[in-house]
């Protein structure tokens, strides 16, 4: 199992860091999807986490995400077939920066050619979203 990380920092309403930071009364939400990658494209999936990570980093800066290949038990994995998975993960104040981020995302040409890759490398059926807060 290989494994791509790519962090980054929180994302403001107009795109930028925010001011100083500060100490938050709220934890952290935190949206992650999973999905597992069509077979014979997990070298496809790290090149897609890659690609992701990079327009994030240069396009919005301040933003927190992170993209991992790996596996993960999810309603769609079977431990005597595993997949290979590709796990989305933002990390945002509250849900209406993460619908700024959201907006932002959608808006850029460069993601939606990313999704339109992740068409050939995903199996979107086996998808699994979850939201939480993060403990304190």
């Amino acid at each position: 199992m290989r494994r791509i990380i790519a962090t980054l920092t929180l994302l403001g309403a107009a795109g930028g860091v925010q001011g100083e930071p500060a100490i938050q009364d709220e934890p952290s939400l935190v949206f992650q999807r999973i999905c597992n990658v069509e077979r014979g494209q997990d070298d496809a999936a790290e090149a897609l986490a890659r690609d992701w990570e990079e327009l994030v980093r240069r396009s919005f800066p301040g933003a927190e995400m992170t993209v991992t290949t790996g596996r993960w038990m999810t309603g769609f994995q079977n431990i005597e077939r595993p997949f290979d998975q590709i796990l989305i993960r933002e990390r945002h104040l509250d849900a209406e920066m993460r619908q700024d981020f959201t907006d932002l995302l959608m808006a850029d040409e460069g993601f939606r050619a990313l999704q339109r890759k992740m068409l050939d490398v995903v199996d979107f059926g086996t998808c699994t979203e979850t939201q939480f807060r993060e403990r304190p």
